[in-house]
């Protein structure tokens, strides 16, 4: 018996729209705290508004954009006080996650965050610095999708992509770029041993060393 192939539903101008907006924002086409004129979207887009407002407040669940009635629709923005918070939230989900991945499957976590690393060696080699920021939020994104908590994927989703933001935003020569790829070597090493308190240790300090290079590169201080 022949089996028909499933047909994959295209996506709709909303989906599509979602994925340039968001792009725009994450890769600083649209500058952090400015006005977004939907009009403008649409044109650039060769849409219609509706499925750009759309879009817009699907981004505002994302929070990496701030709708304000009467006022305007603007791209988030963050002070030095936001970036610790959302740092140490990282800190607390992260490890979380961290933990309950390495119980799930440890030679999966293992395979895949090496592969990672694999990849990442290699596109820096390359000098592909495009490719970088998305590797090092795979590298995250992949602890947090292995842990087989919902509830902590759902809590990671209020910042992951402002976290994806303020990564694009580091310039490409930045000595945390280096750091990153160490860290993420030794976290594995420690993953690989079974030394779940001392990855979880050094994935934490990794996350505060991103929150020093975050706010140098935006130019804020916490107060």
């Amino acid at each position: 018996m022949v089996t028909a192939a499933k047909i994959e539903r295209p996506k709709s101008l909303t989906d599509m729209a979602v994925e340039r907006i968001r792009a725009s924002i994450v890769e600083g086409a649209l500058g952090l705290g400015g006005q977004i004129s939907e009009a403008a979207l649409a044109l650039q887009l060769g849409i219609s508004k509706t499925p750009v407002r759309e879009a817009l407040l699907r981004l505002k669940a994302d929070g990496l954009v701030d709708i304000h009635p009467q006022r305007g629709t603007y791209v988030f923005s963050v002070g030095g006080d936001d970036v610790v918070q959302i740092c140490r939230f990282r800190e607390i989900l992260e490890a979380a996650a961290l933990g309950e991945a390495l119980a799930a499957d440890r030679k999966g976590l293992i395979a895949a965050l090496e592969e990672n690393l694999r990849t990442m060696k290699e596109a820096h080699r390359a000098g592909e610095a495009r490719a970088l920021p998305e590797l090092d939020a795979e590298f995250h994104g992949i602890i947090m999708q292995r842990s087989n908590n919902a509830y902590l994927r759902d809590a990671y989703r209020l910042i992951e992509h402002k976290i994806h933001a303020l990564r694009w935003r580091l310039p490409v020569n930045s000595e945390q770029i280096e750091h990153c790829q160490a860290n993420h070597a030794i976290i594995v090493k420690q993953i690989r041993e079974g030394k779940l308190g001392q990855a979880q240790t050094i994935l934490k300090r990794h996350i505060r060393d991103t929150q020093v290079a975050y706010l140098e590169a935006g130019g804020v201080t916490p107060t």
